[in-house]
């Protein structure tokens, strides 16, 4: 009942991908030739492999085959933020019978979805229906040592098992498939895409295989995930890569629209999330991009009409729409709106930015002891805010507050000096570690740009502190 009503959902909704109902009769027996083609397409494992392996299996007929590479293409299409309910469909239309092969497609079924591959909501209701207890999972491996279909679906699936739960003997299961199916790209992939420390499968599949594009994407997360000196350089490569492959995928335009936002590259920032949301017009991650993106191009209309479409939708990043959406409000000098944001934001999230945002409106409307509240506690929480620390000194110059205000300067310029050290480490990080020189000039220049900033604002806190001192003493 079940299945025949995910039948009906799924063709009355229409599939990601082109559908071909399997044949119903039994097949006659597959030609050989045939069998060892879609077999090979099946071990060579590129997504693109998969769907002709798929093709093939519909046009033979060959009802074992159209399920178990079915069954791959929609695990490999979570992994990569494609769409999938087309090749589920294939498998649920296509399952032979046996306890086996209903195990098989609950364990795809259970695989996680990339979380950046479609609306919020919609990723986290299928990962909570779908989970798996550890005593099923348990169950599910002991099957698939033994159970019916083909080693490399089994050992695929077992795979996906053991890299999204936490299971004892992952790095030797790991070990152990690699070693059997050595030369084999399915399995390979496989596990380079369990974790960083198993990326080396990854780069020798793709040697091994020019067209396993299905890489990039991951390549690309590990190079970011490089302790102290992610490789920003390395990680643009491999998501461009991964885009020109599967431009249908949310998951891959929103990872590439956070580096270029996180490189400051705002314009092309932009033209990601937006392509992403072209995609899926709810993509949370998406529009709060978008968000922070328009108002660093400072195009604060837009930016607010965004935030109101994230606060519209409601229960994803509600407390961050209001925050920029305040922002945004005080740089058009809608001084009552952005107040009245502000207070919505702080009470759905305590951050250090929001608070020095309130203090930054209440000293605009002259309301300093209302500012200074703000900005103590944005300093409580996080003592390296040097804008609060300047802030601070402002209000407590306004209030005549010269002792306290000088002690807020100094430390504004503490605050400032040490920042500036620790970009100049950074920069030293930058010089010997991994990327082009065109990138390390690039991320450099970045870096010398918050410095002159940095070092402009603490010459002026110290300035400042000798003045207060001065009236303070006078």
């Amino acid at each position: 009942m079940r299945v025949a009503a995910l039948l009906l959902t799924l063709a009355t909704t229409g599939a990601a991908c082109a559908i071909h109902t399997p044949p119903r009769k039994s097949a006659p027996s597959l030609d050989s030739t045939a069998a060892a083609s879609i077999d090979a397409l099946v071990q060579r494992g590129c997504y693109r492999c998969l769907e002709q392996a798929q093709q093939e299996a519909l046009a033979a007929g060959d009802r074992v085959r159209i399920f178990e590479t079915a069954l791959l293409l929609v695990a490999r299409a979570k992994e990569l933020g494609l769409p999938f309910s087309g090749w589920l469909y294939h498998a649920l239309a296509a399952t032979p019978p046996g306890a086996d092969w209903s195990d098989y497609l609950a364990i795809v079924q259970s695989l996680r979805t990339d979380p950046l591959a479609d609306d919020r909501d919609i990723v986290l209701l299928d990962t909570l229906k779908n989970r798996a207890s550890p005593q099923t999972v348990t169950a599910w491996r002991t099957d698939l040592a033994a159970g019916s279909g083909s080693p490399l679906l089994r050992t695929y699936l077992e795979l996906s098992l053991i890299c999204q739960y936490i299971v004892e003997d992952r790095n030797v299961t790991i070990a152990a498939a690699v070693q059997r199916f050595h030369d084999v790209p399915l399995i390979q992939y496989r596990a380079g895409a369990c974790n960083v420390t198993q990326a080396p499968h990854l780069q020798e599949v793709r040697e091994t295989v020019p067209e396993f594009a299905d890489v990039e994407f991951l390549l690309g997360r590990y190079a970011l995930e490089v302790p102290q000196q992610p490789d920003q350089e390395e990680g643009l490569r491999r998501f461009n890569a991964a885009r020109a492959a599967f431009p249908q995928s949310p998951a891959i335009l929103a990872s590439l629209g956070a580096l270029h936002r996180d490189r400051e590259e705002w314009a092309d920032a932009l033209e990601a999330y937006d392509a992403a949301l072209a995609l899926v017009p709810t993509h949370r991650d998406a529009l709060l991009g978008r968000v922070v993106t328009l108002s660093h191009l400072a195009r604060y209309e837009d930016a607010v009409a965004a935030a109101t479409r994230i606060i519209d939708l409601g229960s994803w990043f509600t407390g961050e729409a209001y925050y920029w959406r305040a922002w945004n409000e005080y740089h058009l000098s809608q001084i009552d709106d952005a107040r009245s944001d502000t207070d919505r934001a702080k009470g759905l999230m305590h951050n250090s930015s929001v608070l020095v945002l309130s203090g930054m409106i209440e000293w605009h409307e002259r309301r300093f002891e209302e500012s200074e509240a703000e900005l103590q506690d944005a300093l409580t929480l996080d003592a390296g805010q040097c804008e609060a620390a300047f802030l601070l000194g402002t209000v407590r110059a306004e209030r005549r507050q010269w002792t306290s205000g000088a002690a807020a300067f100094e430390l504004a310029q503490r605050c400032y000096d040490l920042s500036v050290t620790l970009r100049r480490e950074t920069i030293s990080r930058i010089t010997t570690g991994p990327g082009s020189d065109e990138g390390k000039a690039r991320l450099i220049a970045r870096q010398q740009r918050a410095m002159t900033e940095e070092e402009q604002h603490r010459d002026e806190a110290a300035e400042n502190a000798a003045q207060m001192q001065k009236r303070a003493g006078g």
